[in-house]
């Protein structure tokens, strides 16, 4: 995940980029794909139109790479980056609603809890999908990438108490739309 980098060499990849080699940036990709992809799920909630984003902010990126200044980690520069192309994509078009296809819960090492996983899956992106957009992209930042409130706070344009509010406000929403996680209420069946 894009938080364990070690900073000295992400900038190190990032100088290598900035004097063109490809092969840096692939690897600036690579480590940023998921995580970006996630994110850009959280506030587009279409898998095709955060693929679209994701690749459109890595071009962007790419394209915008010197503008990057020196010493300044890639991670928070790229999700304002990421943050505004979602934002856009979402302005300019009308988003396609449209049942996808479920991920079969059949023909695993073990189909049920394939099934739980792909239910609270569902069921996390429907609650996320519910939440104000500055909430969301705060607790996907905090709460899945692992990003620190100040950061959270420079990618999103904020202050680092209303990044605080947001992931608080969020994780109390999510906690009432999602309920208590499945290993806890299987605990409290059991005890009774």
């Amino acid at each position: 995940m894009s938080r364990t980098l070690d900073v000295a060499e992400e900038q190190e990849l990032v100088r290598a980029v900035q004097t063109g080699s490809e092969s840096a940036y692939g690897a600036l990709v690579d480590r940023y794909l998921d995580s970006a992809f996630a994110t850009a799920m959280s506030v587009l909630r279409d898998a095709h139109d955060a693929e679209d984003a994701v690749q459109s902010a890595f071009i962007r990126a790419l394209e915008r790479i010197d503008q990057l200044k020196p010493g300044s980690p890639f991670g928070p520069w790229f999700y304002s980056v990421l943050r505004s192309t979602c934002l856009n994509l979402r302005r300019r078009e009308a988003l396609r609603r449209h049942d996808e296809i479920p991920v079969s819960a059949a023909g695993g090492p073990d189909p049920e809890r394939d099934l739980q996983r792909e239910l609270t899956r569902e069921a996390v992106f429907s609650a996320l999908g519910e939440l104000p957009e500055m909430q969301r992209l705060a607790v996907t930042l905090y709460d899945l990438e692992g990003y620190r409130h100040q950061e959270i706070a420079d990618i999103l344009g904020i202050a680092v108490g209303t990044s605080r509010a947001h992931v608080h406000h969020a994780r109390r929403t999510l906690r009432r739309l999602i309920g208590p996680p499945a290993e806890s209420a299987n605990r409290e069946q059991v005890e009774r």
